[in-house]
């Protein structure tokens, strides 16, 4: 499991994103919060990109070549192609 934690300031929460289950692959929770401080856990903050409900998987294809592909978002509907 992977968990993504939105800033209270783009409305908080979290989504859990899983190996594909029939034709979801997440679970957005608005209404929890975690606080994450000296839980022992490690972390990688990362900043996210505003895409207008496209997701961009970048593959690595070796040290000096990478492939990208968009797709429609899940977060539009839910539902994974």
């Amino acid at each position: 499991n992977i968990y993504i934690y939105y800033p209270r300031s783009l409305g908080g929460g979290h989504k859990r994103l899983f190996r594909k289950v029939g034709d979801r692959a997440a679970e957005y929770h608005k209404d929890e919060h975690f606080s994450r401080a000296n839980d022992g856990n490690s972390y990688i903050y990362e900043e996210l990109l505003q895409t207008e409900g496209t997701d961009v998987k970048v593959y690595a294809v070796g040290p000096q070549y990478a492939h990208a592909e968009a797709r429609k978002s899940p977060v539009i509907d839910g539902k994974v192609m």
